[in-house]
């Protein structure tokens, strides 16, 4: 207990320091459970129309907007006229950025950050302390109702671009005093899995975050090495999609929960699941998402069409109806464990991860790993649409793989994609991880 009492009062005065009013927004975020869904949408439109007065004169590329389709803040009815405001995307962020910063902020006190760039060309933007405070409170907030504390040890299995060897000893010392460990999920070998797992067999973390593909990864090896003593609190997947196939080795083999974590590096802590119902809930009201279909136009709940984002915390460079590329669905019914967000019935992936068929169906991602997991001398596949007519299927043997067992997994993607399409198959040594460390088991270069 004294050395808990130690760790929460250097969490507390640390993160105070790091990120001012962090425990005021957390205490903020609490208070916001206790709304019923009616009370918490209002707060939530009162922090949109906050935002949406504030650009009106200082943010150029809404002004002009704003101008353009005679939008006034102060007497808007929202969020019905929320949708008057045009699609922001990723190449409008590209060639408008500066139009796209305050001009009542200090650009030299802003944070550059950017995407991986992982479906195209990087995104380069700027968020400020507020957003980053909030984000962080927000964190914290969620792994709460997972029964983390802010100070519990954590292990992750996430990207880095520098081995902990190579880091400054400021940069260890970080991690020392948040009680953090890691492997770079960018270069994960036999050997370095090993000695993470008997580093975590004595450390004992309660919590365990990484990629969906790396927790994935790193839950495989355990188990074919009989390493079945692992236990943790919560796994948080993150970055990627989590697929059930996923979910359920990392489970068995930890024996341990794993929740799903949505957002994106543009606007992060979108949603995350509960641990009653394992539902995706919206964490905060300083996030507010729309789904649209391909005209513009919001779908009703129960319907799949694009994630639409919008960030209410960020006012140096506002994301507003921001289109991150997802696609997802809005569920019909609220959660029976009683947080007032709503909730995402099912994220489909990115627009990009989605086939298409010379017919205009669209098939779902999940299509391909059912047909692949759980198949015997399958260690990894990748199904890539390069033309509307043509797929490459790569896969990766683990062991002997019978002719006829792939033939027979090639002729159902035959028959759900269209005879007239050429499926090309290439038996591969290693499928490489991208540069953003997200695994993809399918790309498609059709555009929806």
């Amino acid at each position: 207990m004294m050395f808990d009492s130690i760790h929460n009062l250097h969490w507390y005065f640390s993160k105070t320091r790091e990120f001012p009013g962090i425990h005021r927004k957390l205490r903020e975020l609490r208070e916001e459970s206790q709304l019923s869904p009616d009370d918490w949408k209002n707060l939530r439109e009162q922090r949109l129309r906050r935002l949406l007065i504030y650009i009106e004169d200082r943010v150029p590329y809404y002004k002009r907007i704003f101008d353009e389709i005679g939008l006034d803040p102060h007497t808007a009815v929202l969020p019905v006229d929320l949708n008057r405001i045009p699609i922001l995307t990723k190449d409008l962020v590209r060639g408008c950025l500066n139009q796209l910063i305050s001009d009542d902020v200090d650009r030299c006190i802003l944070l550059e950050n950017a995407t991986g760039g992982s479906t195209g060309a990087p995104l380069k933007f700027y968020q400020d302390q507020h957003y980053q405070t909030i984000a962080a409170a927000i964190d914290t907030y969620v792994k709460e109702w997972w029964g983390i504390r802010p100070y519990d040890r954590t292990a992750s299995v996430w990207g880095a671009d520098r081995e902990f060897q190579d880091l400054s000893f400021k940069e260890r010392f970080y991690l020392w005093r948040y009680r953090s460990r890691s492997i770079n999920a960018f270069r994960m070998d036999n050997e370095s899995l090993l000695n993470f797992l008997k580093m975590l067999e004595s450390w004992r973390p309660p919590y365990l975050t990484g990629y969906s593909s790396a927790l994935e990864t790193l839950a495989q090896y355990a188990k074919n090495h009989n390493i079945n003593n692992l236990r943790f609190k919560a796994i948080r997947s993150a970055a990627e999609m989590l697929w059930p196939h996923q979910r359920q080795l990392i489970e068995e083999t930890f024996g341990s929960p794993v929740y799903n974590f949505y957002g994106s590096r543009e606007v992060n802590n979108l949603a995350a699941e509960c641990p009653e119902e394992k539902r995706l809930h919206l964490i905060s009201t300083w996030r507010y998402i729309e789904i649209i279909d391909e005209a513009g136009h919001q779908v009703p709940d129960g319907e799949s069409g694009y994630i639409i984002v919008t960030d209410l915390s960020n006012y140096s460079m506002p994301f507003i109806r921001y289109q991150n590329e997802d696609i997802g669905r809005m569920a019909k019914e609220p959660c029976s464990c009683g947080r007032p967000g709503p909730v995402i019935d099912e994220l489909l992936g990115r627009s990009s991860d989605l086939i298409r068929t010379p017919k205009g169906e669209i098939i779902h991602g999940e299509f391909f790993t059912h047909l692949f997991y759980g198949s015997n001398g399958i260690r990894r596949f990748q199904v890539h649409q390069t033309a509307l007519d043509r797929v490459i299927v790569c896969y990766v043997k683990d062991s002997e793989l019978p002719s006829e067992h792939i033939s027979a997994i090639i002729k159902k993607i035959r028959a759900r994609l269209g005879e007239e399409v050429k499926v090309e198959v290439q038996v591969c040594d290693e499928i490489p991880v991208p540069p953003s460390g997200k695994y993809r088991f399918t790309i498609s270069d059709v555009r929806l």
